[in-house]
């Protein structure tokens, strides 16, 4: 629900990283959340470092594996006993004190508040476990549905950014001892190698992908997140487990079977991917319909529902502009003989002799 600016007076920042207004902010930016959480900043100067040290927190626990939504009910009155059991032992080895947290503020934030402030008390307690660090104020850049926009960060490598997509990195990207991005949706990076080999490390849901300087493909639309390599190396890792980690090279595709909570090496075609991003073009050829359809829920963040097996297996081949949705609808259209209606984020494949019946 969304709040104002009085409400988040007196925040901390754990009670803004439990905040579930502010977490859609953080994790899933939209054009209404962006205006409010960068008016609050610009309106309440001295709130702006703890907010942009919450925004950490909270992309730290998503980048940690840290799911707070998959938490039993029993796990969750574990965890508030032990987080108010901590509270009232006295502060070990001179550590700065915890401020304790006002219950009634807390109270019906259930299980965010309660992961969020047990974060904060292994860093209090443990800091061996976790560490903070001041950080400046983030900047995100986003695109709508059937939107894609290119983005040149400040080290100079380039994010070609897909519908219904967001990313998000430091204003320190360029300087600091990690180049850092997290991703929503999906997005095409030419990583620029830098003299120093400074890593570039892509989160996306429960993936890390670390590289130098290469291009790939990051498709984080789902949590079956998948990453095509067209050109260089990178390496792929879990963030849950690090030991399971894949060396990629280019031409072959990587994704998370979460069922087994494993990573799937597989050879691809990249030649759609490369023509897409550089050319700025489609290049099908005898391609299936389904895998169309996968294209087009990757980069325009639209489905594909068929209404008929078959449809799945028709083929077309056409050079089409990826900037060009309409026409790239049409082509399909007129190509495969067949009709395509456009509801809300969805494309119904429609054979025209079922339309007549």
């Amino acid at each position: 629900m969304k709040r104002d600016w009085a409400y988040y007076k007196d925040f901390t920042e754990e009670e803004f990283a439990a905040d579930e207004y502010f977490q859609q902010w953080v994790l899933l930016p939209d054009a209404q959340t962006n205006l409010f959480w960068n008016s609050l900043v610009q309106n309440k100067p001295e709130q702006r470092i703890v907010v942009s040290n919450a925004a950490r927190l909270v992309q730290h626990l998503v980048q940690t594996g840290f799911h707070i939504p998959f938490l039993s009910a029993h796990e969750k009155q574990a965890m508030r006993e032990q987080i108010f059991k901590q509270i009232e032992l006295p502060a070990k080895n001179e550590v700065a004190p915890i401020k304790k947290i006002q219950h009634k503020k807390w109270k019906g934030r259930g299980l965010a508040a309660a992961a969020i402030t047990a974060l904060f008390i292994m860093r209090f307690f443990f800091p061996g476990v976790t560490k903070t660090q001041d950080v400046p104020g983030m900047t995100s850049e986003q695109t709508a549905i059937k939107q894609i926009k290119e983005i040149m960060l400040p080290d100079g490598s380039l994010v070609i950014l897909n519908g219904n997509s967001s990313i998000r990195y430091n204003s320190d990207f360029a300087t600091s001892a990690k180049r850092e991005v997290l991703l929503e949706g999906n997005a095409f990076f030419h990583v620029k190698q830098t003299p120093s080999f400074t890593p570039f490390i892509v989160h996306a849901n429960q993936l890390n992908i670390q590289v130098t300087g290469t291009e790939f493909n990051v498709n984080a639309r789902t949590k079956a997140t998948d990453v095509v390599l067209t050109n260089g190396r990178v390496n792929v890792s879990l963030q849950k487990d690090q030991t399971k980690t894949v060396f990629m090279e280019a031409g072959y595709k990587v994704n998370v079977d979460t069922l087994n909570n494993k990573l799937i090496t597989t050879k691809t075609n990249t030649d759609l991917y490369t023509a897409a991003w550089k050319q700025r073009e489609w290049h099908f050829e005898e391609t299936p319909l389904a895998t169309v359809a996968l294209l087009i829920k990757e980069y325009y963040g639209m489905d594909v529902v068929f209404t008929e097996d078959n449809q799945r297996d028709l083929m077309i081949t056409a050079v089409v502009s990826v900037n060009d949705f309409q026409t790239l609808i049409n082509v399909i259209e007129r190509t495969l003989n067949i009709d395509i209606q456009i509801t809300n984020q969805q494309l119904i494949i429609i054979n025209p002799q079922s339309k007549q019946l």
